[in-house]
């Protein structure tokens, strides 16, 4: 349970990142070519790293009254018992009706709701992100409404919501890449997934609507605390239709500089390490046929590029860069045909204003959060969707994260891709003088990305093996962190792994709480997810309850069972 919800934050201030910006010193190579390690700062006498006891349970448990250890145990038992988990929808249903309503949220706030969720507004919630700020552990905030919808409204709203207008028509063809296309089979993208929240677009009144709760949320974050975080999901705030266009985009222009590079001897280097020569790439694009001599001449300068002679991902990378007209007219090979197609399908008219308002929403948000004081933790989604928000992520990291880490971006460790990912971010940040800020999880769709990467036919893009993304987190320890930085934090789900989280933050380690809050019924679905997830983590989940059971017999030995924290 706690490897799961374990995660890791990372700033990488202007101070700390000594390159310079200007585009001469890329002249200069590293001594080591892991340019990225040998930014965690000289040698330094560091103080020894705290020593947390996870098993003293006095010290796990002093935040928490003897009748909330009681409630964990009831929630977490009944959590880890088949028979209810696998009618615990109808059960509920049947009790809202035996109850009425009234009743029936409030037993919901003395069980499920209550250790799971912090309240159903601004002001209830406050208390408790207090009272878990007194002992040492914060709070990401985190509005937890999902629409209860059928398997069958999921996947209709999917399908629509993810086909484009020249794809909706019989003459059209789908020309996107295998991986982002929308599939019926895979419409309902709650399927096999318990341990997300899921967003279905509708139209653009409800994302304004999702957008106004987020606001909110960052309100109630700002007025709670003085160092908070609010999670936010890209799928709510607009139609997924262009993230799947853009992330095929981006995945078909970072393969073709890969191809460029394998053709100059560069296969298999990481990313971040890999540098194409640019009179070499000029004579392969002007072979493709893709553009004139002098066009191409005109993409690599010196004003852009720098005078190293050398292309990298980043460089390339700006070549689709918002901030230029060349992707207007670009055209990648495709492999299987050995076309030329164009990298940017047109957009409708309708179409292109549902993107400019997802890109507007998000500004409206970072610019809150930004008056707020309070960070913004954008979550990660599935695979196919993910090329796009973690780009459009890192231009709203360029624009905010000037003097301090407000825009957080997340790294899912079970993607093969994961290290190159957090490496090329990292070094953009370090070359552009801005702050980078990240978590890191293990990932939560990897059952479903298996089965669409198996049905649909394209290459599997999570790691083969547990082992493996654990080296994944393992390989993180180049980058030059070190706990007694400040710059690592960790979280659990609020409910989950007390054991880990107070001591952590008891011992002065940053940790913080991922807090969901919002009115009983709409939270439903959120809890049904999380008593499924602890059903599927039975040991952690055992030893828990193994641990709230020793601190309540300790109390009642030592007369303290009506301990009051203090």
């Amino acid at each position: 349970m706690a490897l799961r919800r374990v995660f890791l934050l990372r700033s990488v201030v202007p101070r700390v990142a000594g390159l310079s910006t200007e585009t001469q010193a890329r002249e200069q190579p590293a001594a080591n070519p892991g340019v990225v390690r040998a930014w965690g700062a000289a040698e330094a006498v560091r103080r020894p790293v705290p020593v947390v006891d996870f098993d003293n349970t006095q010290e796990a448990y002093r935040s928490r009254r003897s009748w909330e250890l009681v409630r964990n145990l009831l929630v977490l038992r009944l959590c880890a018992s088949p028979v209810l988990l696998a009618h615990h929808e109808k059960l509920l249903h049947v009790t809202r009706k035996l109850l009425g309503q009234r009743l029936f949220d409030k037993l919901m706030k003395m069980t499920f709701y209550g250790h799971f969720v912090a309240g159903e507004d601004q002001e209830s919630i406050r208390p408790l992100i207090q009272h878990n700020k007194a002992f040492g552990v914060g709070s990401i905030l985190d509005y937890g409404i999902e629409e209860d919808l059928s398997p069958e409204e999921a996947e209709r709203t999917e399908m629509e919501s993810c086909t484009s207008e020249a794809e909706r028509d019989s003459s059209g063809t789908n020309k996107r890449e295998k991986q982002y296309q929308v599939h019926p089979a895979f419409g309902d993208r709650r399927d096999g997934v318990i341990s997300a929240r899921t967003y279905f677009y509708a139209n653009e009144a409800k994302c304004d609507n999702y957008m106004e709760n987020l606001l909110k949320c960052i309100e109630a974050s700002g007025g709670a605390s003085n160092d908070g975080f609010s999670a936010i999901k890209l799928t709510a705030l607009g139609r997924p239709q262009f993230l799947l266009q853009f992330s095929d985009v981006l995945t078909r222009w970072r393969r073709f500089f890969h191809q460029m590079a394998a053709e100059q001897g560069q296969a298999g280097r990481a990313a971040v390490d890999t540098k194409l020569e640019v009179v070499v790439l000029q004579e392969s694009i002007a072979k493709m046929g893709i553009a004139s001599r002098a066009e191409i001449e005109g993409w690599f300068t010196p004003e852009t590029l720098g005078v190293s002679g050398t292309v990298d991902l980043l460089d390339w990378n700006s070549l689709i860069d918002s901030r230029t007209q060349l992707s207007r007219h670009l055209v990648v090979p495709n492999v299987q045909t050995g076309q030329l197609e164009p990298l940017l399908s047109r957009f409708t008219e309708e179409e292109e204003q549902q993107m400019k308002r997802m890109l507007q929403r998000m500004d409206v948000l970072a610019k809150k959060a930004r008056e707020a004081g309070v960070r913004l933790m954008i979550d990660a989604e599935q695979s196919y969707f993910q090329p796009a928000i973690s780009r459009l992520t890192l231009e709203m990291q360029r624009r905010f994260n000037v003097d301090q880490p407000l825009i957080f971006n997340t790294f899912q460790c079970y993607l093969k891709e994961a290290y190159d990912n957090v490496t090329m971010d990292m070094e953009l940040a370090h070359r552009e003088g801005w702050c980078f800020g990240a978590k890191l999880v293990r990932g939560a769709y990897m059952a479903q990305e298996r089965a669409r990467a198996v049905e649909i036919g394209y290459e599997d893009p999570i790691n083969p093996t547990y082992e493996a993304t654990n080296v994944m987190y393992h390989r993180m320890e180049e980058l030059g962190l070190h706990p007694d930085d400040g710059q690592v934090c960790f979280g659990q789900l609020l409910g989950m792994c007390d054991q880990i989280s107070f001591p952590l933050g008891q011992a002065g380690f940053p940790v913080y709480k991922y807090v969901p809050y919002g009115p009983v019924m709409e939270v439903l679905p959120y809890l049904s997810r999380r008593a499924l997830e602890n059903s599927s983590i039975m040991k952690g989940a055992q030893r828990e309850r193994q641990l709230l059971w020793q601190e309540l017999h300790r109390r009642l030995r030592t007369g303290n069972l009506f301990h009051h924290p203090a």
